[in-house]
């Protein structure tokens, strides 16, 4: 479909574009979104001069590394005070917790 565009006076119809350049410029604008991406993708990395690290992988490792010492930790501590009823409810309900943190509602 020709569109017409105004110069001056006169109503000239606009010169079609070639299919192929129409084709070059959508993968250009797509090269572009992806190196645009990719970037961003580069910027939510935490770096170091040394290394590289994800900070979502960083987090989950972390947070599992603290649930298993404290995990151990309580199931040692209600093996080696089975009779102190005070200190077990503690270590239990602490235990919970840390269970409890990975469980989704």
């Amino acid at each position: 479909m020709n569109q017409l565009r105004a110069t001056g006076s006169l109503i000239k119809p606009e010169e079609k574009m070639d299919k192929e350049l129409v084709k070059l410029e959508v993968l250009h604008h797509q090269q572009i979104e992806t190196k645009q991406v990719d970037a961003e993708i580069e910027n939510q990395k935490w770096k170091s001069c040394c290394f590289q690290l994800e900070p979502e992988s960083t987090r989950f490792f972390g947070k599992l590394c603290i649930s298993l010492i404290t995990i151990s930790l309580c199931s040692f501590q209600l093996i080696v005070n089975v009779d102190s009823c005070s200190t077990q409810i503690a270590y239990s309900s602490l235990l919970s917790m840390v269970v409890g943190s990975y469980l989704k509602i």
